[in-house]
């Protein structure tokens, strides 16, 4: 008899839990969260842009540069990116199918150009120890073409800070980026500040950036390290940051090589 009523209520403890996942007649699905990682690249004339998952505005990328972790449902998500007030012209509408593990999205926006996705093609391998760079102008107020001086600065004993150019990159432009450079190891040691660059005015060589009052640093992946790593792929965008009053060159795509 007592084995009787444990089936019982066995059985109906299962009919209770089957109605409780039950909405208006449907099952209702389980839903697992996944992330993604949104790696946005702007100027400061577009303004905020807003990000829309399944008609929800969810967080908001800052210019110049912004780097986003958003919780999301596993499984295909609408995923709309707008100006604040353009959502019906948007920058990024897509079905973004989200994964356990991160989704990454990754764009450069500006006036000229839009590049969404992209990144590392393999079609240029740099030696072993070795990582390529390439370039894109993002600021309106430089010419449509301008050349770059890559330069090494490092600090002496006595505290005083140096520029050793190592290289120069040629008609870097806005509707599209450089062909990629090849960069080694910096050569100072503990004394090194990383690889920085100046900008200059093709033809006539007059300097339109002072590598020594605006500091546009090479960094080596999104989180902003200056110090040089080995077998990477970056491309780096540069605009004129006027809040801090200096030049930002934000990671638009960071790709590590095997």
């Amino acid at each position: 008899m007592k084995s009787n009523l444990k089936y019982l209520c066995l059985f109906l403890f299962a009919i209770l839990l089957l109605g409780a996942c039950k909405n208006e007649g449907e099952l209702i699905e389980a839903k697992g969260y996944g992330v993604i990682n949104i790696n946005a690249t702007t100027t400061t004339d577009i303004g905020n842009l807003l990000v829309d998952i399944d008609g929800k505005v969810v967080d908001t990328l800052k210019p110049p540069s912004a780097v986003k972790a958003i919780k999301a449902y596993t499984g295909d998500r609408k995923l709309k990116i707008y100006q604040t007030g353009k959502e019906g012209a948007p920058v990024i509408d897509t079905l973004l199918n989200v994964e356990g593990k991160d989704t990454k999205l990754s764009f450069l926006y500006t006036a000229e150009v839009k590049i969404i996705g992209g990144g590392y093609d393999g079609s240029v391998t740099p030696a072993k120890g070795n990582s390529l760079v390439q370039f894109v102008n993002l600021e309106k107020s430089l010419p449509a073409s301008v050349d770059l001086k890559i330069y090494e600065l490092y600090y002496t004993d006595n505290g005083d800070i140096l520029s050793e150019e190592v290289t120069t990159v040629k008609n870097i432009r806005k509707d599209r980026f450089s062909p990629y450079i090849e960069l080694g190891p910096t050569k100072h040691g503990d004394y090194t500040f990383g690889y920085y660059f100046g900008v200059f005015e093709p033809g006539t060589g007059n300097m339109l950036v002072d590598v020594l009052t605006y500091y546009p640093t090479i960094y080596w992946d999104s989180q902003g390290s200056q110090y040089f790593k080995p077998n990477k792929v970056i491309s780096l965008g540069f605009v004129y940051d006027p809040v801090n009053v200096f030049y930002a060159t934000p990671v638009i795509y960071d790709t590590e090589l095997k």
